[in-house]
């Protein structure tokens, strides 16, 4: 199928089972394992319930806002999507939103099992840099790939917000070393990984499908060259 006719457009109510499945996919990196739901308790199909549930509420500032997303459609059919915010534009930090977000929509009952995995999950945790573009949950549908789509998907999500706001230092996204696909990607384009952490920790094992995830940042003075 030819690429001509792809769009690049902002999510809609009507994506969101798109986004869903695009949230999921992201998160298992290639692998079988959705580490929400080892965190988060709760099965395939409760997950997606709760992510339905946020995702209409559209909270800006985090992962899960549904406006955050870009869709890439191919005639009118959804092949791919990407997330993005700006870190703390709206006053609080994404990891805050995010984790009282999660905890309103969960069982009360698994709370406190939860935040103990949220604190073992920090070791593979990067601070998201205030005032940067944050990158998350980027996916295409495998027969739509090596075609374009998800650089397509990294640059506009970089137009969304610069040169517009010229105070943007930079964007920033984290992903599992082992995922491939998705980090050489993005090093086309031309970010680096400027750190990363790797765990041997066996409890970090039962959560993550990996043990070492990298921090990638693509500098302002670098937008120009990639967005060429």
């Amino acid at each position: 199928m030819k690429m001509d006719n792809l769009v690049i457009r902002q999510a809609e109510e009507k994506d969101i089972d798109f986004i869903i499945e695009t949230i999921i996919e992201a998160d298992k990196s290639g692998s079988n394992v959705i580490s929400a739901c080892n965190i988060l308790n709760v099965n395939e199909i409760e997950y997606k319930d709760i992510l339905k549930n946020i995702l209409n509420d559209n909270i800006e500032g985090q992962e899960y806002g549904l406006s955050g997303f870009l869709v890439a459609e191919l005639d009118n059919i959804p092949i791919g999507a990407l997330g993005s915010w700006i870190e703390g534009a709206v006053g609080i930090s994404s990891y805050i939103l995010y984790s009282n977000i999660l905890l309103f929509y969960l069982d009360k009952g698994k709370i406190p099992s939860i935040l103990e995995k949220f604190k073992i999950t920090k070791e593979l945790s990067f601070r998201r840099e205030t005032g940067a573009i944050q990158m998350e949950y980027g996916y295409v549908r495998e027969e739509f790939r090596r075609r374009g789509v998800y650089t397509r998907l990294i640059l506009e999500s970089i137009k969304r917000y610069y040169p517009e706001n010229k105070n943007i230092k930079k964007a920033q996204g984290i992903c599992f070393k082992d995922n491939y696909k998705s980090l050489n990607a993005s090093l086309k384009i031309g970010f680096k990984i400027i750190d990363s952490k790797l765990s041997e920790n066996n409890n970090i094992k039962n959560i993550f499908p990996y043990y070492e995830k990298v921090l990638l940042e693509l500098k302002q003075e670098d937008f120009d060259n990639a967005l060429k």
